[in-house]
């Protein structure tokens, strides 16, 4: 009987991506509108028929002569590598003389490293294995294999945790563990799913293991990476159209600070903790270093922001926590973002718990929308995980964002202005180690003359221990 799987080659210089159980994929495509199955073995409860009525629409995938698609039956080695090697960019590879039709696609992969000497020679009219592909598919992804525990009970490799990390392979639970089946042959349904991960591939967010639609609207990440130089600690950004300021953010954490120091290590700017909210109580505070902090930072003459440690459930609570952050910095010429720091706590029970992302980024609004009104430039501070998982950028647009993303490459799909890049930085004048930053405005910021009014030193009411930034009152 003859099969015929691949109608046509897949075009385009495409990434590779690989999803083993379809059945937890975090993105599933829709039905085509319109389309009604060809094959007697597909059904529209099945579920591979959105992946193989997608590929079957636009004449990607056939079935067999008698009208199956046989997506349980088992794919050769040599049909799995030529489809994962098209998908990877390759194009037509011409026949090898007296060689299998898939051969010339083999010594591409074996070319450019994709496959060892030892898998290529693999039986190429032999099944296929799950490890076999997904390595294959790693290395063409240009992926490298990660030196992080597996998160598989029956399988190790470093390429399948790769995929993993980056949110292409769930594999399938059972019993409390997750399990990815490697020695489990390739089946043609599995297949069809390899090949809609690589069409669609690009066309998505692959974060930690979550695959995200990318958002309309939101200004996209344009920084030229290569432009990210760190020396001694420090990054810098040398892409020559943004300004590239070195900044710290400090605490109550930090303790006493020298602030002539700090700004004689290079220091342009600091965000400054006012205060925050206790995530159990709900009480707001002043930071117990905040004056101390500001004062310190004007006189060393360095530009000043600060930054509201929030815990506000509602927008209610955000415009209170707005409104604490003006009074406190009234007396001082605040000329750096004034910044909404809303974090989820994750180590403790918070009153923040469950909140949505509406909820999230209604507050953010609020919060910012007050403090733009009051002649301040709103910022909003989160990780990767918040800004991807719990904010709706998309409705945050207007103010700029504060990455906290620990590399020397920065790896967030949306633009950010600011770049909290470690939390382990070191600079004279702080003692132990201190959040460092980068600030990449598109212009030098103008910094307007506020007269600074000296106040009297006044006794915390409550503060954060200073031990840790986020926390319980002390009982």
């Amino acid at each position: 009987m003859k099969q015929q799987f691949l109608r046509r080659a897949l075009g385009g210089a495409l990434s590779v991506g690989l999803l083993m159980q379809p059945a937890l994929a975090a993105v599933t495509p829709d039905i085509p509108q319109g389309w009604t199955t060809p094959f007697s073995d597909v059904a529209e409860g099945d579920w591979y028929t959105p992946f193989v009525s997608t590929l079957n629409s636009q004449g990607v995938i056939n079935g067999y002569d008698d009208g199956r698609f046989g997506p349980n039956d088992a794919v050769r080695a040599g049909d799995a590598i030529l489809m994962v090697v098209k998908a990877a960019g390759s194009g037509n590879q011409p026949a090898l003389e007296g060689a299998h039709y898939a051969a010339g696609y083999v010594q591409y992969a074996l070319d450019r490293g994709w496959l060892t000497q030892a898998q290529a020679a693999v039986d190429l009219n032999a099944p296929a294995s799950r490890l076999y592909i997904a390595a294959l598919a790693a290395k063409a992804l240009g992926l490298s294999a990660s030196t992080k525990r597996s998160p598989f009970a029956d399988v190790s490799d470093g390429y399948v945790t790769a995929l993993y990390q980056n949110g292409v392979v769930v594999g399938e639970k059972s019993g409390g563990k997750r399990y990815f089946k490697p020695d489990n042959s390739i089946t043609r349904a599995e297949l069809s799913v390899i090949v809609w991960q690589v069409m669609s591939f690009d066309d998505y967010i692959h974060f930690s293991s979550h695959v995200l639609e990318k958002l309309d609207g939101v200004p996209v990440n344009r920084y030229d990476n290569a432009a990210f130089v760190k020396t001694d600690g420090r990054m810098e950004y040398v892409g020559g159209d943004r300004a590239s300021l070195a900044g710290v953010d400090v605490s109550s954490h930090q303790g006493t600070v020298d602030w002539a120091k700090v700004a004689a290590d290079g220091i342009d700017f600091v965000i400054i903790r006012c205060g925050g909210r206790y995530y159990g109580s709900g009480k707001v505070f002043e930071d117990k270093q905040f004056k101390s902090n500001i004062r310190g930072a004007l006189d060393a003459g360095l530009q000043v922001g600060v930054y509201f440690f929030s815990q506000a459930t509602n927008q209610t609570e955000a415009l209170e926590e707005a409104q604490f952050v003006l009074d406190t910095i009234a007396d001082y010429p605040v000329d750096g973002p004034v910044v909404f720091d809303w974090e989820n706590i994750g180590t403790d029970s918070a009153r923040t718990d469950g909140m949505t992302s509406a909820q999230v980024t209604a507050a953010a609004n609020a919060f910012c929308g007050r403090i733009k009104a009051a002649g301040y430039q709103p910022m909003i501070y989160f990780n990767q995980y918040i800004g991807y998982l719990l904010y709706d950028l998309d409705q945050v647009t207007q103010y700029p964002f504060w990455l906290a993303e620990y590399t020397d490459k920065p790896t967030f799909y949306y633009h950010f202005e600011m770049w909290q890049y470690t939390s382990s930085g070191s600079v004279d004048g702080i003692t132990g180690k201190v959040d460092r930053n980068l600030w990449m405005p598109k212009e030098a910021p103008v910094r307007p003359d506020r007269p600074s009014q000296e106040t009297e030193p006044g006794e915390d009411e409550e503060a954060m221990p200073p031990s840790q930034d986020i926390s319980r009152e002390q009982s």
